[in-house]
Formats: C-alpha cells, sequence, structure tokens
C-alpha cells in the first residue's frame, strides 16, 4: 500500500474512531448508573488523548522521508492496534 492510500486508510478508520467514541460518550452521559459512568468516563477520556497522538502521528506521516516513512507507519499500526484492544475491551459496550 502506497503512502497516500495508507494515509487515506488510517484517516477513514480514524473518522470510524470518532464515530465510536461519540457514541460511547452519548451512551454514558445517558447512563442512569452513576458509578459506571465514572468507571467508564477516564477510560475514554484516554482513549480520546490517544488518538489524538496517533491522528497527530499520522499528520507527521505526510512529511516523513520515503526513507524512513515505513517505520512511522509502523508505529502508527501498533498504536492503531492497541487504541482499537483498548475501545474493546473497556467501552465497546457503549458503542
Amino acid at each position: 500500500m502506497g503512502r497516500g492510500v495508507y494515509e487515506d486508510y488510517m484517516r477513514q478508520r480514524l473518522r470510524d474512531l470518532d464515530v465510536m467514541i461519540a457514541s460511547a460518550r452519548s451512551r454514558l452521559a445517558e447512563t442512569p448508573d452513576d458509578a459506571l459512568a465514572a468507571d467508564l468516563s477516564r477510560p475514554l477520556a484516554q482513549l480520546e488523548r490517544d488518538e489524538a497522538v496517533l491522528r497527530d502521528k499520522l499528520d507527521a506521516l505526510a512529511a516523513e522521508p520515503d526513507a524512513t516513512w515505513e517505520d512511522l507507519r509502523l508505529e502508527i499500526e501498533d498504536e492503531w492496534d492497541a487504541l482499537i484492544q483498548d475501545f474493546e475491551e473497556r467501552l465497546a459496550s457503549l458503542a
């Protein structure tokens, strides 16, 4: 997969994750269970911060030289996998 195609692909994945996060945040706001809301609000906020870091790295990918962009792509992939796993383990039931 070429650089441009990969960047478009990852940006779409991040948009999809934004939708899932927004859905989880909305459902969390509607829950009558205050303890559940308190327990899940921190992981949700951390997920949003991690997503922002990943988005910044994806933005940096555009400026990365051809010789080294693959290294950053691999780092982005690893972080994406961890981000999705964290979402699925903690918040998927809310999305």
